[in-house]
């Protein structure tokens, strides 16, 4: 019998299933220029990365909440993506012409290789 060492045999990043190209964009803050007008917050373009999108299985992973009158469809997607420093959850996913709010940024294995960003897609997304 072959005794494995703990972490001594990773497994290898896919590249071939990062396949879909995302867009991570991060919100700027209001700001104003020199002659005092004000410029609301924007979503500006971060970095594109190329990733392997999932979504979940199972009965939990969507949710319809209902406020007032109005419903909400939340469903969850998880983008797989090679790692980079400087992505948070303060930033939002752009792919396939949806906006995807990111909850939470995982580096898998904490090996600094890839990483998952766990996302919500909201039905009446506001910009």
């Amino acid at each position: 019998m072959i005794n494995m060492q703990p972490f001594k045999y990773k497994r290898p990043l896919n590249a071939a299933k990062l396949n879909k190209c995302i867009i991570l964009e991060r919100k700027i803050s209001e700001t104003k220029d020199e002659e005092g007008n004000v410029h609301p917050s924007k979503w500006l373009e971060f970095v594109k990365v190329w990733a392997e999108p999932k979504t979940p299985f199972g009965t939990g992973f969507r949710s319809e909440i209902f406020q007032g009158n109005a419903e909400f469809v939340i469903k969850l997607i998880n983008f797989t993506i090679r790692y980079r420093e400087g992505i948070n959850s303060a930033m939002r996913v752009r792919y396939d012409g949806k906006l995807y709010e990111i909850k939470s940024v995982i580096d898998i294995d904490e090996q600094h290789k890839e990483m998952c960003l766990i996302c919500e897609e909201r039905s009446n997304w506001q910009n």
